[in-house]
């Protein structure tokens, strides 16, 4: 009988020990997901500010084009407003895909003022003290921002994947693990 209980506690310390370590791997890669969020937040920190430069400094040259400059400072709070969401539920997917959606808006204003600038070089000419370095900016920030996506992409596969092992399932089910979603 003392055998059979010892043989007992012993699985029960194993099992124990293996829910213990499942958790703190799931909660590990959660909190990388939330590390690479903060890569791709510093990269729109970055862009946001070149395109305000960029902004601020075509205002008076193209006061016929304020719509698409309202449209770009619009279009960057909604995708700042996104990124707060994805780092406060740390990647799930109805966040993720509302940022996705926030970044998708800004990228037709965007478009339209950088193809502004690059139609008339008068502009570089006369402005270029304010205008080149944010606009240098803002180009830098794009790969960057691309990179940090990579990034958090494969954190979130590398999440996934665990969450939907077996026999780390049980875990995840057992703790209300929810998958992350993809940018």
């Amino acid at each position: 009988m003392t055998s059979h209980w010892l043989f007992q506690l012993a699985l029960l310390a194993v099992l124990a020990f293996w829910l213990v370590g499942a958790y703190n791997r799931l909660v590990r890669l959660r909190d990388a997901i939330v590390a690479a969020w903060e890569q791709i937040v510093a990269a729109l920190v970055k862009r946001s500010e070149a395109m305000a430069g960029v902004a601020a400094a075509v205002r008076e040259p193209l006061a016929g084009e304020a719509a698409t400059l309202q449209a770009l400072a619009e279009a960057d709070a909604k995708l700042r407003a996104a990124a707060d969401g994805v780092r406060q539920s740390r990647g799930r997917i109805a966040d993720v895909s509302l940022w996705v959606t926030a970044e998708a808006g800004l990228s037709s204003p965007a478009s339209r003022l950088q193809a502004l600038i690059d139609l008339q070089p008068a502009l570089l000419l006369e402005h270029g003290d304010a205008l080149a370095p944010a606009l240098a900016a803002w180009r830098e920030a794009e790969p960057r921002i691309q990179f940090a996506r990579q990034g958090f992409n494969d954190a979130v596969d590398r999440y996934n994947k665990a969450i939907h092992q077996w026999p780390t399932r049980i875990v995840s089910a057992l703790f209300r693990f929810k998958p992350g979603g993809r940018v």
